[in-house]
């Protein structure tokens, strides 16, 4: 049963996901849900660098362009959600602003060179649809796996207690 907790939790997500409704927009996604998901995660994944020791360092595209060739060679099922997460998400990358562009494009290359059993399902010609849900499970777990990285950094947080991104989102503010 949810708890107003969660409720708030939720609530703040939809926040996030709604600094970026003009530039979703531009997605021309007919699914309006998977234009939230998008926007949360995404908003997640900049503060998640922010909390991290590395923090956010913008690529330029040289290194985007590097990081691509690397994904085609080691994960060509990777490569192939790449192309497929790029051409569904077209209109949001390139309607943002130059260093938010390049930093949505790090997020998708990160996500899509998790190897993750997404193979089978990237191989179904008639999995289009799956693409998208397996692109949002695996951002999940990219994020879950950040959060863990940086909990372990800091020395007054017990090591045994899993935070998860819910938790996150809700307590970072």
């Amino acid at each position: 049963m949810p708890t107003k907790k969660d409720k708030q939790a939720f609530d703040i997500i939809f926040e996030n996901a709604r600094l970026y409704t003009a530039y979703l927009g531009n997605a021309a996604n007919p699914i309006v849900f998977e234009s939230v998901i998008m926007g949360a995660i995404f908003h997640n994944y900049k503060e998640l660098l922010l909390h991290s020791k590395k923090g956010i360092k913008v690529n330029n595209e040289d290194s985007l362009k590097e990081e691509i060739e690397l994904l085609t060679e080691n994960n060509p099922e990777g490569k192939k959600l790449f192309d497929r997460t790029c051409k569904k998400w077209y209109g949001l990358i390139y309607s943002l602003h130059k260093d938010d562009r390049e930093l949505l494009l790090k997020m998708i290359i990160e996500i899509c060179s998790n190897k993750e059993c997404s193979s089978k399902i990237i191989n179904i010609e008639d999995s289009k649809s799956c693409i998208g849900y397996l692109f949002f499970l695996l951002a999940m777990i990219q994020q879950q796996q950040k959060i863990m990285d940086i909990l372990l950094n800091y020395k007054d947080v017990n090591k045994e207690k899993k935070i998860t991104l819910l938790d996150f989102c809700f307590y970072r503010t």
